[in-house]
């Protein structure tokens, strides 16, 4: 399985191809970076998922880096009631621009 972590993709050289925040309950945030054509998530010294807090925590923890493209990806569970029609894909998915250095 791919990782990368922040040390290793927030450096002026680094052009992250996407980034995608996948948005949790409780304002919990985990980012996947498509970076050196692999697809991980960063994770903590623990190779945890990193955790983070907010869209603007996560832009701070990449000001170096180029990002090429972003998305904020959101599924809700409020469509699995029972007696009701079945679960449809209800992903949002939101463009986030980060501001780049060389932009």
């Amino acid at each position: 399985m791919n990782y990368h972590r922040v040390a290793h993709l927030n450096r002026q050289d680094v052009r992250i191809d996407e980034i995608t925040i996948h948005s949790f309950e409780m304002g919990v945030y985990l980012v996947e970076a498509l970076f050196d054509s692999r697809k991980g998530f960063i994770v903590d010294d623990k190779d945890r998922p990193q955790q983070f807090h907010s869209v603007e925590e996560v832009k701070q923890a990449l000001t170096e880096c180029m990002v090429r493209q972003a998305f904020l990806v959101h599924q809700s569970a409020y469509d699995e009631m029972c007696g009701g029609p079945e679960k449809v894909d209800n992903t949002l998915r939101l463009a986030v621009h980060f501001s780049n250095k060389g932009e």
